[in-house]
């Protein structure tokens, strides 16, 4: 069996749980890590059992034996690190958002076009049970037409040093949380959004970024989406999704060990086993081992390289994603709506 061989840019949370999921696909061999703390690199290749760990990632681009590379550093450094790695020939796997500026983003596209490799864009969320689960009820038609979309994260605030200022992270939870369910909305509406309205602020913490973000999208054709985050939260995580058709709705809690709860006029084919009907209200089974999306996301994008096909999210959509959130905050300064 080919193998492919991963490095990691990034020895923190993320990469701890990206070489967790990777360590259960035989396809993958992790080979080295690079990260600017020395400490860090030694202890996350020995945790891994790595070959080796690097203070210098271009040092470590320079392996041959390295076919693909994550990308788990933080927003501001997104952009170098994936053009390097491109021009050095590697497949790309970057975490959210996909930079902090349209420029970047468009450098990032256009540099991995031109090395003809893969740029996948990390956005766990579609990549979770319960998103695979739905999107295989809306194609049966369970939803019949899709209305709006209202989808929120929201917590008591970072721990990361970078996430609340702006020339590391780019803004404030409008990028570094509400693209969780900006880039969900998209991706399920599968229409081109046409008008952004955002408001803005900071309610509890005295950052200088925004604390507080709730953004309106209206998409060709018809169509809502409302995306909400904030550090206000009290209680921990909350991923919260509603979705409502001309047949039905869809309520989703990614935080919830069963997290689907589904109302249908017309029904679908299979809830659970024993249930003897899918009209009305429901709760259809999902697999809730992988339910953050995290194993799922990376065997996909393994799957991309191995068999030359592109992932479900394309840097072009992760730039698409981005073009929103920048709306959003040209939005929040003028106070009004802005056309896209």
């Amino acid at each position: 069996m080919k193998k492919i061989c991963m490095g990691f840019v990034g020895s923190g949370f993320l990469a701890d749980k990206f070489a967790t999921c990777y360590g259960q696909d035989p396809r993958v061999k992790l080979v080295a890590v690079s990260s600017k703390t020395k400490e860090h690199a030694k202890r996350f290749a020995e945790k891994y059992g790595l070959e080796d760990w690097y203070t210098d990632y271009e040092e470590m681009f320079k392996r041959s034996d390295i076919d693909a590379v994550n990308v788990c550093v933080p927003n501001f450094l997104h952009s170098q690190v994936t053009i390097s790695a491109a021009e050095h020939g590697k497949h790309v796997l970057c975490t959210k958002p996909l930079a902090i500026s349209l420029d970047q983003a468009d450098r990032m596209v256009r540099a991995c076009e031109r090395a003809n490799v893969k740029l996948m864009y990390g956005e766990n969320w579609l990549y979770t049970p319960a998103a695979e689960r739905i999107r295989e009820i809306i194609n049966e038609g369970a939803l019949g037409r899709l209305l709006a979309i209202e989808a929120r994260e929201q917590h008591g605030g970072s721990h990361s040093p970078y996430a609340t200022k702006k020339e590391y992270c780019g803004g404030g939870v409008l990028i570094h949380m509400a693209v969780h369910p900006i880039g969900f909305i998209m991706h399920m509406m599968n229409r081109p959004v046409r008008r952004v309205y955002a408001e803005l602020g900071n309610m509890l913490h005295n950052i200088e970024v925004e604390d507080y973000a709730v953004l309106l999208m209206r998409f060709e054709g018809g169509g809502s989406g409302i995306a909400e985050s904030n550090y206000i939260t009290k209680g921990g995580m909350q991923d919260r999704i509603e979705i409502y058709g001309s047949e039905g709705m869809a309520f989703i809690n990614l935080t919830h060990a069963n997290p689907i709860r589904i109302y249908s006029d017309v029904g679908y084919s299979y809830v659970v086993e024993k249930a003897s009907m899918s009209r009305g209200w429901t709760s259809p089974v999902i697999d809730e081992n992988y339910q953050y999306g995290f194993f799922n996301m990376l065997r996909h994008f393994v799957t991309c390289i191995l068999e030359d096909k592109e992932p479900m999210s394309t840097g072009e959509f992760g730039r698409e994603v981005l073009r929103v959130i920048s709306a959003g905050y040209e939005s929040s300064r003028k106070k009004i709506a802005v056309a896209l």
